[in-house]
């Protein structure tokens, strides 16, 4: 039986020819134990399947030619239920989407002899899924009359039926699991009719899509075809007038009656609105959702404090990304980012940052939005925030990318601040491959399986350390013109494990590719706390009657004396409230002057001013302040994690009403280090 591990195994050592060992483990972060028991299970499974075995030597792997081509053709995607062992996640889902299109009434024999499974495991999977339908508001009832079947709203029925599709092509069997209840029921037939007219139609309106949502929405649509005789769906007037003004809905109207005939009205807005999620490109042809762009990016700087450059670029990536994400939002579709949990653990200030940021969109559409949501919308404002290193290359490389305008953003800054000598071009989907030259590039960086005769390196959007430093290794081995240190972390680690204990391995061996391949890494890379800004020195009270140039001017001495700022900086501080208005009042008496780092600064910095008599910013009533903390940055992202920090503090009205109320340094200090721990 092949299960998902060994099935991942398989796919990592066909996908990187010349992995070793070493490498596979700290890939998949197994153990000796744990690869020898999914090595022996995966071969075992290849000679069931009358595959040969893939042997192992010295450390390497050796894969017989007709393996790889199974592989690359796709043999392998026929999933037996029989030959495989699906987890009891992916069952749950696949039972879902099996009562979702049932033919006739279920019972649980019919779950057994789906899944394969005994009767026990097919009743604990049923208590599961009845479980999941609940958190959907929806229920899962079994009646000898009509077996088991779901009881809901239809539009919540199809959410979930879409969230169980994205689930399961995350997986690691993916698209080999999709088909399973379908083919079951017989519609077989329907996978390659729904892809047909699907892309007759889309390309008979140009529409353009991502390629991932792409990949959800067909298996999707065709359970949709299969579910035809249950759909009872009914869109509010006001939303059905929001789509019919979208150039897609043209497009939706045309798939809809194809696959549910022309009295299906309802379904024309629904098949056109899996088509606005999941678009890609886009002019700017909504004028509401433009100026949410900028309101979104305004929020933005507010929150971070930074002034960003090329704001039009900036709001035209952002608007292609916020159109899909509005349409997702307002009307509840569920997005699965299997990235969430990197993103959160790798950006955490500015995931909150972007939290904050996104107000704007919340209020537009009158939803919360999902922290799955968030994360996209941080690679985005992530990768915009990474900065080119050097310009000068000898290499040029082409980047496809499958998951939308995020993800390319960030894998592009990624790859970009790897590669330094490579000249990358924009990012491209798939089939936007053809348009290219050959002789523009040299390699590929692709999500996806491209066919090339260039050499083609399979990436994930965002690459964790480990996956960074085997990267690196395979380009500096094809091209060694670029200069890069071909070194092995793995065989340095056993080195250094040879002569010393290693406390954290993981983060050794992070720091270790940082060290011999990444530059500046020593200057800018860490991000210091609340309480290392904001040190007594930096902390100061006064009893003067002060005007609001005064006050900065007081509020940023610190800065200035210990030469982290020049006195430019405290000029251009001054100079942007004359110009941009009282923008640094964030409320509650506070103000928070800022400029560029240009402007004069040496060294990331804080400073905090506390004044017994309010200052009347720009001599207006309405600007009263009381507490000016300067801020010194000198980029995008050093000062981000304190001040994160600092605005959690700020937000408590009791740790607030403490910092007004303090009278001497070490009180201000400890409710920074009380704020910063909790």
């Amino acid at each position: 039986m092949l299960d998902e591990r060994s099935y991942t195994l398989l796919k990592t050592i066909t996908q990187h020819r010349q992995v070793t060992k070493p490498e596979v483990l700290r890939m998949m972060q197994v153990s000796e134990r744990q690869f020898g028991y999914d090595f022996d299970k995966l071969n075992y499974a290849l000679k069931n399947l009358h595959l040969p075995p893939i042997q192992l030597k010295n450390n390497t792997f050796i894969l017989e030619e007709n393996l790889i081509q199974a592989v690359e053709s796709g043999e392998l995607y026929e999933i037996n239920p029989a030959l495989v062992t699906i987890s009891k996640e992916d069952r749950v889902y696949l039972l879902y989407l099996y009562t979702f299109i049932r033919k006739e009434p279920i019972s649980n024999f019919h779950y057994q002899t789906f899944l394969g499974v005994s009767k026990n495991t097919a009743l604990e999977d049923v208590k599961r899924t009845r479980e999941i339908c609940e958190e959907w508001n929806l229920s899962m009832i079994y009646s000898r009359k009509d077996g088991y079947y779901l009881i809901g709203d239809e539009f919540d029925k199809r959410r979930l039926a879409l969230y169980a599709v994205n689930i399961l092509l995350d997986s690691p069997f993916g698209n080999e699991l999709i088909h399973l209840p379908l083919n079951d029921w017989g519609y077989d037939d329907f996978i390659e009719e729904t892809e047909s007219v699907f892309a007759e139609v889309v390309k008979k309106h140009s529409i353009m899509l991502v390629k991932s949502r792409k990949n959800e929405i067909l298996p999707f649509l065709t359970y949709l075809r299969a579910r035809k005789k249950y759909a009872n769906l009914n869109f509010p007037e006001y939303q059905e007038h929001i789509i019919e003004r979208q150039n897609a809905f043209l497009a939706g109207k045309e798939m809809a009656e194809t696959f549910f005939g022309k009295e299906a009205v309802s379904e024309q807005y629904f098949v056109s609105l899996m088509l606005l999620i999941s678009m890609q490109e886009s002019k700017y042809e909504n004028a509401l959702l433009e100026q949410l762009a900028e309101r979104i990016i305004e929020e933005f700087e507010r929150v971070t404090l930074l002034p960003l450059e090329n704001r039009e670029t900036l709001k035209k990536s952002l608007y292609d990304h916020l159109v899909p994400a509005f349409f997702r939002i307002s009307f509840k579709i569920p997005l699965v980012n299997p990235l969430i949990n990197r993103i959160k653990e790798e950006y955490p200030e500015l995931f909150e940052f972007v939290k904050i940021a996104l107000a704007p969109l919340s209020m537009w559409t009158g939803q919360v939005i999902s922290e799955e949501e968030i994360g996209y919308f941080t690679l985005h404002f992530g990768g915009y925030l990474e900065k080119d290193k050097r310009n000068h290359s000898t290499v040029n490389g082409l980047i496809v990318c499958s998951n939308g305008v995020s993800s390319s953003l960030m894998l592009k800054a990624q790859l970009k601040e790897m590669f330094p000598n490579i000249h990358f071009l924009n990012v491209h989907s798939i089939d936007q491959m053809t348009e290219i030259p050959k002789s523009s590039y040299d390699l590929i960086f692709s999500t996806v399986r491209v066919p090339s005769t260039k050499p083609v390196y399979l990436v994930k959007p965002l690459l964790s350390q480990v996956e960074k430093n085997y990267l690196i290794q395979e380009i500096a081995k094809e091209f060694p013109s670029l200069n890069y240190r071909n070194i092995s972390v793995d065989q340095i680690i056993e080195v250094i494990r040879k002569y010393a204990d290693i406390r954290d391995e993981e983060r050794l061996f992070s720091e270790l590719v940082h060290v011999l391949y990444f530059e500046g890494f020593k200057k800018g890379r860490y991000s210091p706390m609340l309480s290392e800004l904001l040190t007594k020195d930096m902390i100061s009270f006064t009893d003067e009657r002060l005007d609001w140039k005064e006050a900065i001017r007081l509020a940023a001495k610190p800065l200035s004396d210990t030469g982290k700022i020049e006195d430019s900086y405290v000029d251009a501080m001054i100079n942007n409230v004359e110009e941009l208005g009282a923008y640094i009042h964030i409320g509650k008496g506070i103000a928070i002057p800022h400029a560029r780092p240009q402007a004069g600064v040496n060294q990331v910095g804080m400073s905090f001013l506390r004044t017994k008599t309010p200052v009347l910013l720009l001599g207006q009533e309405q600007h009263k302040i009381d507490i000016f903390i300067c801020i010194a940055a000198v980029d995008n992202e050093t000062h981000l994690k304190a001040l994160s920090q600092l605005t959690k503090i700020l937000a408590d009205n009791d740790k607030l009403k403490e910092l007004k109320q303090a009278k001497t340094v070490e009180e201000i200090v400890n409710i920074n280090n009380e704020g910063e721990n909790k």
